[in-house]
Protein backbone atom coordinates (compact mmCIF):
# COMPACT_ATOMS: atom_id res chain seq x y z
CA UNK A 1 0.00 0.00 0.00
CA UNK A 2 1.12 3.50 -1.01
CA UNK A 3 0.85 6.21 2.43
CA UNK A 4 -0.99 8.88 2.19
CA UNK A 5 1.75 11.22 1.91
CA UNK A 6 3.13 9.59 -1.43
CA UNK A 7 -0.08 10.02 -3.17
CA UNK A 8 -0.19 13.51 -2.10
CA UNK A 9 2.58 13.72 -3.83
CA UNK A 10 2.34 12.24 -7.00
CA UNK A 11 1.21 14.02 -10.52
CA UNK A 12 -2.72 13.56 -11.73
CA UNK A 13 -1.59 10.55 -13.77
CA UNK A 14 0.46 8.58 -10.56
CA UNK A 15 -2.06 9.52 -8.06
CA UNK A 16 -5.07 8.37 -10.94
CA UNK A 17 -3.58 4.77 -10.72
CA UNK A 18 -3.04 4.22 -6.83
CA UNK A 19 -6.50 5.66 -6.41
CA UNK A 20 -7.75 2.70 -8.77
CA UNK A 21 -5.58 0.48 -7.25
CA UNK A 22 -4.11 -0.31 -11.22
CA UNK A 23 -1.32 -2.33 -9.91
CA UNK A 24 -4.07 -5.05 -9.32
CA UNK A 25 -4.95 -5.33 -13.21
CA UNK A 26 -3.62 -8.54 -14.51
CA UNK A 27 -5.53 -9.16 -17.04
CA UNK A 28 -4.82 -8.34 -20.73
CA UNK A 29 -1.81 -9.28 -22.61
CA UNK A 30 1.00 -8.65 -19.85
CA UNK A 31 4.38 -10.64 -19.48
CA UNK A 32 5.30 -8.55 -16.73
CA UNK A 33 3.72 -7.98 -14.13
CA UNK A 34 2.04 -5.24 -12.87
CA UNK A 35 1.15 -3.60 -16.19
CA UNK A 36 -0.90 -0.58 -16.79
CA UNK A 37 -1.90 1.13 -20.15
CA UNK A 38 -1.22 4.78 -21.49
CA UNK A 39 -2.82 6.89 -24.96
CA UNK A 40 0.22 8.31 -26.89
CA UNK A 41 -2.41 9.20 -29.56
CA UNK A 42 -6.25 9.35 -30.53
CA UNK A 43 -7.72 7.48 -33.10
CA UNK A 44 -5.40 5.93 -35.92
CA UNK A 45 -2.82 7.69 -38.43
CA UNK A 46 -4.50 5.25 -40.70
CA UNK A 47 -8.08 5.72 -39.47
CA UNK A 48 -10.26 4.68 -42.50
CA UNK A 49 -10.75 0.72 -41.76
CA UNK A 50 -14.40 0.09 -42.15
CA UNK A 51 -15.05 -1.96 -39.00
CA UNK A 52 -12.77 0.24 -36.92
CA UNK A 53 -14.33 2.74 -34.20
CA UNK A 54 -11.55 4.59 -34.54
CA UNK A 55 -12.51 5.67 -38.50
CA UNK A 56 -12.66 9.33 -39.17
CA UNK A 57 -11.21 10.27 -35.67
CA UNK A 58 -8.97 13.20 -36.18
CA UNK A 59 -5.57 11.54 -35.38
CA UNK A 60 -4.10 13.69 -32.09
CA UNK A 61 -0.56 12.79 -31.14
CA UNK A 62 0.65 13.62 -27.24
CA UNK A 63 4.54 15.15 -27.22
CA UNK A 64 7.06 13.10 -26.86
CA UNK A 65 8.20 14.51 -23.60
CA UNK A 66 4.58 14.44 -22.16
CA UNK A 67 4.50 10.70 -22.72
CA UNK A 68 8.08 10.13 -21.29
CA UNK A 69 6.74 11.59 -18.26
CA UNK A 70 3.92 9.60 -17.70
CA UNK A 71 5.97 6.49 -18.22
CA UNK A 72 8.40 7.33 -15.84
CA UNK A 73 5.88 7.93 -13.33
CA UNK A 74 4.66 4.39 -14.09
CA UNK A 75 8.35 3.10 -13.49
CA UNK A 76 8.31 4.77 -10.61
CA UNK A 77 5.51 3.06 -8.95
CA UNK A 78 6.83 -0.22 -9.86
CA UNK A 79 4.92 -1.38 -12.97
CA UNK A 80 7.19 -3.43 -15.34
CA UNK A 81 5.34 -3.50 -18.31
CA UNK A 82 3.22 -0.53 -20.17
CA UNK A 83 0.86 -1.44 -23.47
CA UNK A 84 0.25 1.43 -25.36
CA UNK A 85 -3.61 1.70 -26.46
CA UNK A 86 -3.60 4.18 -29.27
CA UNK A 87 -5.53 2.92 -31.98
CA UNK A 88 -1.96 3.05 -33.76
CA UNK A 89 1.19 4.11 -32.34
CA UNK A 90 2.72 7.05 -34.22
CA UNK A 91 5.89 6.29 -36.44
CA UNK A 92 8.58 8.30 -38.42
CA UNK A 93 10.37 11.00 -36.39
CA UNK A 94 8.09 10.62 -33.55
CA UNK A 95 9.27 6.88 -33.07
CA UNK A 96 12.17 7.92 -33.55
CA UNK A 97 12.72 10.24 -30.94
CA UNK A 98 10.42 7.88 -28.33
CA UNK A 99 13.09 5.61 -29.19
CA UNK A 100 15.87 7.68 -28.07
CA UNK A 101 14.23 8.41 -24.85
CA UNK A 102 12.61 5.39 -23.50
CA UNK A 103 15.45 3.30 -23.72
CA UNK A 104 16.45 5.00 -20.84
CA UNK A 105 13.90 3.60 -18.56
CA UNK A 106 13.86 0.19 -17.55
CA UNK A 107 10.18 -0.94 -18.44
CA UNK A 108 9.26 -3.07 -21.01
CA UNK A 109 6.91 -1.71 -23.54
CA UNK A 110 4.34 -2.83 -25.95
CA UNK A 111 2.03 -1.38 -28.53
CA UNK A 112 -0.81 -1.24 -31.57
CA UNK A 113 1.05 -1.30 -34.92
CA UNK A 114 0.15 -1.41 -38.80
CA UNK A 115 1.90 -3.65 -40.54
CA UNK A 116 4.40 -1.11 -41.92
CA UNK A 117 8.42 -1.68 -42.81
CA UNK A 118 9.70 0.33 -39.55
CA UNK A 119 13.22 -0.10 -37.69
CA UNK A 120 12.37 -3.27 -35.93
CA UNK A 121 15.31 -3.98 -34.26
CA UNK A 122 16.01 -0.18 -32.82
CA UNK A 123 12.35 -0.81 -31.37
CA UNK A 124 13.56 -3.70 -29.89
CA UNK A 125 16.82 -2.57 -28.23
CA UNK A 126 14.51 0.42 -27.33
CA UNK A 127 12.54 -1.85 -24.65
CA UNK A 128 9.87 -2.53 -26.94
CA UNK A 129 7.86 -6.31 -26.49
CA UNK A 130 4.82 -7.04 -27.95
CA UNK A 131 3.90 -5.31 -31.20
CA UNK A 132 -0.09 -5.88 -31.76
CA UNK A 133 -0.68 -6.39 -35.49
CA UNK A 134 -4.19 -6.74 -37.48
CA UNK A 135 -3.53 -9.00 -39.50
CA UNK A 136 -7.23 -9.43 -39.96
CA UNK A 137 -7.27 -11.67 -43.12
CA UNK A 138 -5.28 -13.82 -45.23
CA UNK A 139 -7.60 -13.07 -48.23
CA UNK A 140 -6.72 -9.51 -50.53
CA UNK A 141 -10.30 -9.09 -51.66
CA UNK A 142 -11.60 -9.00 -48.00
CA UNK A 143 -8.75 -6.40 -46.96
CA UNK A 144 -9.45 -4.11 -49.78
CA UNK A 145 -13.07 -3.99 -49.05
CA UNK A 146 -12.53 -3.82 -45.61
CA UNK A 147 -10.12 -0.61 -46.81
CA UNK A 148 -7.42 -2.30 -44.70
CA UNK A 149 -4.65 -0.53 -46.68
CA UNK A 150 -2.48 -3.22 -46.41
CA UNK A 151 -1.87 -6.30 -48.67
CA UNK A 152 -1.08 -9.82 -48.38
CA UNK A 153 2.17 -9.46 -48.71
CA UNK A 154 2.75 -6.81 -45.87
CA UNK A 155 3.03 -10.12 -43.36
CA UNK A 156 6.81 -9.94 -44.35
CA UNK A 157 7.11 -6.89 -41.91
CA UNK A 158 5.21 -9.15 -39.13
CA UNK A 159 8.04 -11.75 -39.96
CA UNK A 160 10.75 -8.82 -39.99
CA UNK A 161 9.97 -7.53 -36.63
CA UNK A 162 10.06 -11.38 -35.19
CA UNK A 163 13.38 -11.64 -36.43
CA UNK A 164 14.17 -8.62 -34.35
CA UNK A 165 13.43 -9.90 -31.35
CA UNK A 166 9.54 -8.48 -30.99
CA UNK A 167 7.21 -10.82 -29.98
CA UNK A 168 4.08 -10.04 -32.23
CA UNK A 169 0.35 -10.54 -31.80
CA UNK A 170 -1.98 -10.83 -34.51
CA UNK A 171 -5.75 -10.43 -34.72
CA UNK A 172 -7.99 -11.80 -37.28
CA UNK A 173 -11.73 -11.43 -37.81
CA UNK A 174 -13.85 -14.01 -39.08
CA UNK A 175 -17.80 -13.68 -40.27
CA UNK A 176 -17.22 -11.00 -43.74
CA UNK A 177 -20.54 -11.54 -45.54
CA UNK A 178 -18.99 -12.08 -48.66
CA UNK A 179 -16.36 -14.79 -47.80
CA UNK A 180 -16.87 -18.52 -48.19
CA UNK A 181 -15.79 -21.44 -45.95
CA UNK A 182 -12.55 -21.56 -47.88
CA UNK A 183 -11.72 -17.99 -47.31
CA UNK A 184 -11.96 -18.06 -43.68
CA UNK A 185 -9.69 -21.57 -43.76
CA UNK A 186 -7.02 -20.08 -45.79
CA UNK A 187 -6.86 -16.99 -42.67
CA UNK A 188 -6.81 -19.71 -40.30
CA UNK A 189 -3.84 -21.64 -41.46
CA UNK A 190 -2.23 -18.47 -42.17
CA UNK A 191 -2.51 -17.98 -38.35
CA UNK A 192 -1.57 -21.32 -37.36
CA UNK A 193 1.39 -21.48 -39.46
CA UNK A 194 2.82 -17.75 -38.19
CA UNK A 195 1.89 -19.55 -34.60
CA UNK A 196 3.91 -22.96 -35.60
CA UNK A 197 7.41 -20.96 -37.01
CA UNK A 198 7.12 -18.70 -34.20
CA UNK A 199 6.68 -15.40 -35.81
CA UNK A 200 3.37 -14.42 -34.15
CA UNK A 201 3.85 -15.49 -30.03
CA UNK A 202 -0.19 -15.38 -29.35
CA UNK A 203 -3.10 -15.06 -31.53
CA UNK A 204 -6.36 -13.43 -31.50
CA UNK A 205 -9.85 -14.12 -33.28
CA UNK A 206 -12.94 -11.53 -33.43
CA UNK A 207 -15.84 -11.82 -35.37
CA UNK A 208 -16.78 -9.62 -37.97
CA UNK A 209 -19.93 -7.71 -37.01
CA UNK A 210 -20.64 -4.11 -39.49
CA UNK A 211 -23.35 -1.82 -41.86
CA UNK A 212 -22.87 -4.46 -44.45
CA UNK A 213 -23.43 -7.54 -41.99
CA UNK A 214 -22.11 -10.95 -41.10
CA UNK A 215 -21.76 -14.70 -42.13
CA UNK A 216 -23.20 -16.36 -38.65
CA UNK A 217 -21.97 -19.62 -40.27
CA UNK A 218 -18.43 -19.06 -39.92
CA UNK A 219 -18.62 -17.98 -36.11
CA UNK A 220 -17.09 -22.03 -35.40
CA UNK A 221 -13.67 -20.60 -36.72
CA UNK A 222 -13.61 -17.82 -33.85
CA UNK A 223 -12.08 -20.34 -31.87
CA UNK A 224 -10.57 -23.04 -34.06
CA UNK A 225 -7.26 -20.90 -34.13
CA UNK A 226 -6.43 -23.03 -30.50
CA UNK A 227 -6.13 -26.10 -32.15
CA UNK A 228 -2.78 -25.26 -33.11
CA UNK A 229 -1.62 -27.09 -29.69
CA UNK A 230 -1.67 -30.05 -31.90
CA UNK A 231 1.40 -28.89 -33.43
CA UNK A 232 4.78 -30.25 -32.38
CA UNK A 233 6.66 -27.38 -33.67
CA UNK A 234 4.26 -24.84 -32.47
CA UNK A 235 5.47 -26.22 -28.60
CA UNK A 236 8.94 -26.60 -29.79
CA UNK A 237 8.91 -22.74 -30.78
CA UNK A 238 7.06 -21.98 -27.38
CA UNK A 239 9.60 -23.97 -25.19
CA UNK A 240 12.69 -22.33 -26.96
CA UNK A 241 11.34 -18.66 -26.37
CA UNK A 242 11.71 -19.35 -22.08
CA UNK A 243 14.32 -17.18 -21.38
CA UNK A 244 13.20 -16.57 -17.88
CA UNK A 245 10.10 -17.29 -15.33
CA UNK A 246 8.24 -14.55 -16.61
CA UNK A 247 8.19 -16.20 -19.95
CA UNK A 248 7.22 -19.80 -18.08
CA UNK A 249 4.43 -18.13 -16.13
CA UNK A 250 2.86 -16.50 -19.08
CA UNK A 251 3.08 -19.76 -21.28
CA UNK A 252 1.27 -21.19 -18.48
CA UNK A 253 -1.26 -18.12 -17.98
CA UNK A 254 -1.85 -18.84 -21.88
CA UNK A 255 -2.11 -22.40 -22.29
CA UNK A 256 -4.86 -21.97 -19.23
CA UNK A 257 -6.65 -19.21 -21.15
CA UNK A 258 -6.77 -21.90 -23.96
CA UNK A 259 -8.14 -24.92 -21.79
CA UNK A 260 -10.93 -22.63 -20.46
CA UNK A 261 -11.82 -21.00 -24.01
CA UNK A 262 -12.36 -23.93 -25.90
CA UNK A 263 -11.45 -27.05 -24.26
CA UNK A 264 -8.88 -27.10 -27.10
CA UNK A 265 -11.07 -29.40 -28.92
Amino acid sequence: MYSIALVSTLSGLGRDRVLTRAMEYTSGDYKYLPGTHILSANGCWWGKCKFCVERGLKYEVREVEDVIREIQVCQALGFREIFDDSGTFPIGGWLDEFCKQIKNIDVHFSCNMRLVDLDYTKMRRSGFRMLLFGVESANQETLDRINKGTTTEDIKYLIKASEAGLEPHIAIMVGYPWETDEDSIRTLKLVRWLLRKGYAKTAQASFYTAEDGCNESQRKYVKKIYGVWKYPDFWFNKIKDINNVDDLKYLWLSIKKGVSECGLK
